[in-house]
């Protein structure tokens, strides 16, 4: 087994060359930490390009703040999401999202908070999970957290960095992650980003191997 710091080391390279190979600067674009939050819960079980349709339209109706959306009517608030499917879910888990955040204080109290229990605050919300708390925290609030979606737990099986059984667990794969890359320096939002584009771009459920960038170092056997 490969030791730990060596292990890391080799991570630690590999999301180097994908932050080079793709465009993740400004990856996730948003113009407010709340915008943000909404398109990580409105992006559930969708394309980003139907969240983006409705995220424009909540900003030409100004409706991108807690105060905008605990005023809106539900059906209201369905109707303008309405591209981004399920909208009476997500509806009310946006307005479920708006009053948690003024209960806990605002904006910029959770900014202030340490990560652990704005973590704990995120998941108390109705309809928000580790991984969208963990985008949230990772892309609203500029933390150091290792977003362990299904790109990525795909994507660190392959490569060898963690085992097929621990990929299907998300805790255990983002642990994982968190011990090999700590104190490396890496930008969690260009890895998250990186993995992803590469997952859409090569490595998705058919794999395209061939023209891999990472594919002399990748473990993934039906590379040819």
């Amino acid at each position: 087994m490969i030791a730990t710091r060596e292990f890391g080391r080799t991570l630690y390279s590999v999301c180097d060359e994908l932050m080079q190979n793709y465009a993740v600067d400004q990856w996730w674009p948003a113009r407010s930490r709340f915008e943000v939050m909404v398109g990580a819960i409105l992006v559930q079980n969708t394309r980003w390009a139907n969240v983006d349709a409705a995220i424009k339209v909540l900003r030409a109706r100004q409706c991108l703040t807690p105060q905008a959306v605990q005023a809106l009517p539900v059906e209201r608030l369905q109707v303008m999401v309405r591209s981004a499917g399920c909208q009476s879910v997500k509806a009310r888990r946006l307005r479920s999202l708006a009053l948690a955040i003024d209960e806990f204080g605002g904006l910029r109290r959770m900014a202030c908070t340490d990560t652990e229990p704005l973590r704990a605050m995120l998941l108390s919300v109705h309809g928000i999970g580790p991984e969208t708390a963990d985008a949230i925290l990772c892309f609203a609030f500029d933390r150091p957290v290792f977003v362990a979606d299904q790109y990525a737990r795909r994507w660190l099986q392959r490569m060898g960095f963690i085992s097929a059984r621990a990929s299907k667990n998300y805790t255990h794969s983002q642990r994982s992650v968190n011990v090999l890359l700590n104190g490396a320096g890496v930008s969690h939002q260009a890895l998250h980003a990186g993995i992803v584009l590469h997952g859409q771009a090569r490595c998705g459920q058919l794999p395209q191997c061939l023209d891999c960038f990472l594919r002399e170092i990748c473990k993934y056997p039906y590379k040819t």
